[in-house]
């Protein structure tokens, strides 16, 4: 029978988190999560995770906020139960210390990926619900209700759902289960999968290892606790002999290659190393107070975690996910909001504005005139905005040109772009950047300013290309004069396009480089920089250029690989102008 602090810790556990998870749930989400509540708004969903889009279109007839709210509320509601299943698992696991898994299910909950996973919904969270709640019923040996939840991560992540069904079905064959009960189980799995595919847009996703991406997303801060911790605590269990330890060992690595095969999300190996986690306290309290009565046990277990949790706090922010409030709607307004009425389309080339103007077209109903195309190469997208324009229809896009079609032919809209047949004559003076909130929304609004500040540039008006950058407070008046009557050169071309990516700079280092390019073309004064390596790759180019320096000058070098490769590519297409 179960213990009543393992019951208590549990609840309380689910009561907190979704709690805290609901305060800090978004309205609406970028990319992934903003395409689910669109798909959800229309009761759709994909065979890539069909039983959570069936919840997600269940959760979006809510009478409460928006339909990403909502959607994003049912994620919180699965996250809470994940971790209220840690406890159930490691409670099932280590009778002895039911507190030992509220250990694990915190340092789960200030996992970056997991709240990341919660906070906007995706299919992994409610695969990790399904892993855990399946192990918490197979290590209490029963058998169907693990099988139930095998199925639901059948339905939300298919390739990892099937790997852990197998699991699932030679552990109880093993541990002498009815072996009618395990077929009639699995004939059920087989009538819910078919009701649930028989409607899904789109195909059975195809396996593709990805263990690398899986691995190197699980170590982001907290989880990196989680990852080592769990690691240690399941070896340990299995060295040791602990009860199904050598099984929970099996999940673990069953997980690992499942979600490898299907979407590589962390949240539902993350959620098995947390149960993990719980055998650590639990070994410390058998190694220091055997002898204890069990409230001292509880207590002795508890403050065995507590160091753990400590370590966790250090390496990151605790619950608060990186919330983009209205800026995905903003986004979205911002590119099409200001097209000429339709008919047309709006043709995007980056995922992240087209998932905000599909949720908003899907759930708010915006610009209905035009239809939105779905992603597709350059190369083919080109010849489909051809046929639009000649059939007259108006066309939309984030980027003045599109393949082969001519940038000086598009007129800015808003923060996008109209594309036209006809010659543009009309110059429209540039918005400063847009501030969109989170990494992401940031992340767009330079990407935006950067796609104007160049077409601005291509066009000849180099002070409204800085005006475009933001980069008023850089160049004054007597600076913009020059920019404005400025022009590139053979001995001052443009170097901007030939700088390399590197990885480790912010987003907003674009802009102050893009600068440093037009105060080269302008024959203005800059001042010597040493960080970050893009801007001092463009200085040492500079000084390539006036003679100072060799292209194959040390301090080039010292930049690493790729900037010796811009080098040579820079070098050889400025041999090759006239």
């Amino acid at each position: 029978m179960e213990r009543p602090t393992s019951t208590l810790a549990s609840t309380i556990v689910f009561g907190v988190a979704f709690a805290l998870f609901a305060l800090c749930t978004p309205s609406v989400g970028w990319d992934v999560a903003a395409g689910h509540a669109a798909l959800a708004a229309q009761h759709d969903h994909l065979a890539a995770a069909p039983l959570f889009g069936a919840l997600a279109a269940a959760a979006a007839d809510l009478p409460v906020g928006e339909v990403g709210f909502r959607v994003n509320l049912m994620s919180a509601l699965l996250g809470a139960l994940t971790l209220a299943g840690v406890v159930k698992a490691a409670r099932a696991w280590l009778p002895r210390d039911p507190v030992a898994g509220v250990i694990g299910a915190v340092l789960l909950a200030l996992a970056p990926p997991f709240r990341e996973a919660v906070g906007f919904a995706s299919p992994s969270i409610l695969a990790a619900c399904g892993v855990v709640w399946m192990l918490a019923m197979a290590l209490d040996k029963r058998a169907l209700p693990a099988l139930a939840w095998a199925g639901v991560v059948v339905g939300s992540s298919p390739w990892l759902g099937l790997v852990l069904v197998v699991v699932a079905l030679v552990w109880f064959a093993k541990t002498g289960v009815n072996r009618s009960s395990l077929a009639l189980a699995v004939a059920a799995l087989g009538v819910l999968a078919i009701a649930l595919w028989a409607t899904a847009i789109g195909r059975f996703p195809s396996p593709a290892l990805r263990f690398s991406t899986v691995i190197a997303s699980s170590a982001q801060g907290a989880a990196a606790i989680v990852v080592g911790s769990g690691l240690l605590g399941i070896a340990f269990g299995a060295a040791t002999g602990l009860p199904s330890a050598r099984w929970v060992a099996i999940v673990l690595l069953a997980t690992l290659v499942g979600a490898s095969a299907g979407d590589p999300s962390p949240a539902p190996l993350l959620a098995v190393f947390a149960i993990g986690i719980a055998v650590i306290p639990s070994a410390i309290v058998r190694a220091i107070a055997r002898a204890v009565d069990a409230r001292r046990r509880e207590l002795v277990v508890g403050g065995a975690g507590v160091p753990l949790v400590l370590m966790a706090l250090l390496v990151g922010p605790a619950l608060g996910v990186d919330d983009p409030r209205g800026a995905p709607s903003r986004l979205a307004n911002d590119l099409i909001g200001s097209l000429p009425p339709g008919p047309g389309a709006i043709v995007l080339t980056r995922t992240t504005p087209w998932s905000a103007v599909n949720y908003e077209q899907a759930v708010a109903g915006a610009r209905p005139d035009l239809v939105l195309a779905p992603m597709m190469p350059p190369e083919v997208a080109d010849g489909v905005v051809v046929r639009h324009l000649r059939e007259k229809n108006i066309i939309g896009s984030d980027k003045p040109a599109l393949g082969r079609l001519d940038p000086s032919r598009a007129v800015p809209r808003g923060r996008g772009f109209q594309l036209q047949l006809d010659q543009a004559t009309i110059a429209v003076p540039p918005p400063p950047p847009a501030t969109y909130a989170s990494t992401i929304g940031e992340r767009q609004a330079v990407t935006l300013a950067l796609t104007r500040a160049r077409y601005e540039a291509n066009a000849g008006r180099l002070d409204a290309a800085a005006r475009a950058a933001g980069l008023t407070s850089r160049f004054r008046a007597a600076d913009l004069a020059m920019l404005a009557t400025s022009a590139p050169s053979p001995t001052r071309p443009p170097l901007y396009g030939f700088v390399p990516h590197f990885p480790e700079e912010p987003i907003r280092v674009s802009l102050e480089l893009f600068g440093d390019d037009l105060a080269w073309v302008a024959g203005l004064e800059q001042p010597a920089v040493d960080t970050p390596r893009s801007r001092k790759l463009h200085a040492l180019w500079r000084e390539v250029l006036l003679g100072i320096r060799k292209a194959d000058d040390p301090e080039i070098i010292a930049l690493g690989p790729d900037a010796v490769a811009a080098t040579a590519e820079l070098t050889t297409a400025l041999l090759k102008r006239p």
